[in-house]
Formats: C-alpha cells, sequence, structure tokens
C-alpha cells in the first residue's frame, strides 16, 4: 500500500473513498465542498437534514455510502463563516485513523483540508496530515493539491458532448435552456474554460444551470460506466470447450 501526494483533480481518482470537508451549517457553497453538492446532490440532502437536527459537531467524520463511493465529511468548521481549526483536523484524522480498517477503506483521497477556504496554513496543514496519514498501513491514501485543468470525466464527458456532431440533441436531454447551453458549449469548444469548477466564469451561467449540467452529465457518465462495466463482463465470458 502506499501514501502518495500528487497535483490533479480529486474526483478522478480511482479510490473507493473521497474526503469532503464541510461545516456543520448545513452549507456547501465554495471550494470542494461545492463541489461534492454538485456531483453528490443526495449527499448533501442529508447532510442538511443532519445539520438541521443538530447531528454534525466539529471534530467529527460522518459517512455518506454513495452509489459509486463512500463520502467521508470531515467537519472540520463550525460555521462556514469562520475558519476551520487545525484541532478539529486532527480529530477527524484520529478518528479516520482507528476506523478505517473497520470501514474496510482500502483506498482514499484527500485534499489539504483547510488550506484554501480554511484559512489554515498549508505548510501546517501538510505537516499534520502527513503526521497522522504516512505511517498507515493496508490502505492506498492519495492527497490531492487541486488543478483546475486536470483530467475531470465529468468535464470530459461535457467536452464530448461539445465536440461531437450531434451536440445540439444533448441540449432537449439536458433541460438547459438553448441560449445558456449554447453558451456552455462554445466555452468548451474555445478552451475559455478548462474545467467545471470554471463553469461560473461563463457570462449569463446562473447557479441553477450549473447545478442542472452537473447532474446531466453524471447521468451521462454514470449510463456510460455501466455499460462499459457490462461490455467488459461480456468480453470475459469464456466460450465452452466443448459444445453438448
Amino acid at each position: 500500500m502506499a501514501y502518495k501526494e500528487v497535483t490533479g483533480n480529486l474526483f478522478a481518482s480511482d479510490a473507493m473513498a473521497l474526503v469532503n470537508t464541510v461545516n456543520c451549517v448545513g452549507a456547501m457553497g465554495k471550494g470542494i465542498a461545492l463541489e461534492f453538492r454538485r456531483r453528490y446532490p443526495e449527499m448533501f440532502k442529508q447532510y442538511q437534514v443532519d445539520c438541521d437536527k443538530k447531528k454534525l459537531v466539529p471534530g467529527r467524520i460522518y459517512y455518506y455510502p454513495s452509489e459509486d463511493r463512500l463520502i467521508l465529511n470531515f467537519s472540520i468548521k463550525n460555521d462556514w463563516k469562520y475558519p476551520s481549526k487545525i484541532q478539529w483536523i486532527e480529530s477527524c484524522l484520529r478518528q479516520f485513523t482507528a476506523d478505517y480498517k473497520q470501514k474496510g477503506i482500502i483506498s482514499i483521497a484527500f485534499p489539504w483540508m483547510g488550506a484554501e477556504n480554511g484559512g489554515i496554513p498549508l505548510e501546517l496543514i501538510q505537516s499534520t496530515m502527513r503526521k497522522y496519514l504516512e505511517p498507515l498501513e493496508e490502505i492506498d491514501i492519495e492527497i490531492y493539491s487541486f488543478d483546475p485543468s486536470a483530467y475531470d470525466p465529468l468535464f470530459d464527458q461535457l467536452k464530448k458532448i461539445a465536440n461531437s456532431e450531434d451536440y445540439e440533441s444533448y441540449q432537449k436531454l439536458s433541460g438547459i435552456k438553448d441560449k445558456a447551453y449554447r453558451k456552455i458549449i462554445d466555452s468548451v469548444r474555445d478552451q475559455t474554460i478548462k474545467g467545471m469548477s470554471e463553469l461560473s466564469r461563463i457570462d449569463g451561467i446562473g447557479k441553477t444551470t450549473i447545478d442542472n449540467l452537473y447532474i446531466f452529465l453524471s447521468k451521462l457518465l454514470h449510463q456510460s460506466i455501466l455499460l462499459n462495466n457490462q461490455t467488459k463482463a461480456s468480453q470475459n465470458i469464456q466460450p465452452p470447450l466443448f459444445e453438448l
């Protein structure tokens, strides 16, 4: 098993578990938490319910099993208005190191927690995470420095649509209004934007449109993965040695 620090997009990881960083008041409005909200809307709904019931407290991990991943919400803020605290990050890391074998986690991808919107110096985050995670055995660990232009399966799906001859047919399926859809397609084609996190830079594209695009692309990607897995399974079926 291995510990790695990489540059790229956490959502391109093959790890079975992904780490999100959250507050305890039900908001995922910036950074990686916003990406998780848009990619896993059902997780976000459950998170909001739990926050409304005051179930979340700083320094604890809250697990959510999605269809394709186990999501670990590390509560490293009390309120989104205030910075993260290193003691809450350490508390979550201690819980993770104690629980990961019991949870059956054999691979996981982390961001550098609290280093951006959390307001904690990167050097302190790095030394803290290395202290807890580097010694762990029987698990593959990746820690991501975010690169907005790195490969992302969801953005790759959008690029395939933009560059296809029948890109217009996807507009009706997406439910996105024609004018907004064309702006998105044009921005992808001319490389004005190079990643999902840059969609908000497109003039005239609102939050609801972006949310709907994420949902649409996620469905397409999920269908593509299912089809690919079915194809692989059929190719692995060996014919009988003798016909009866």
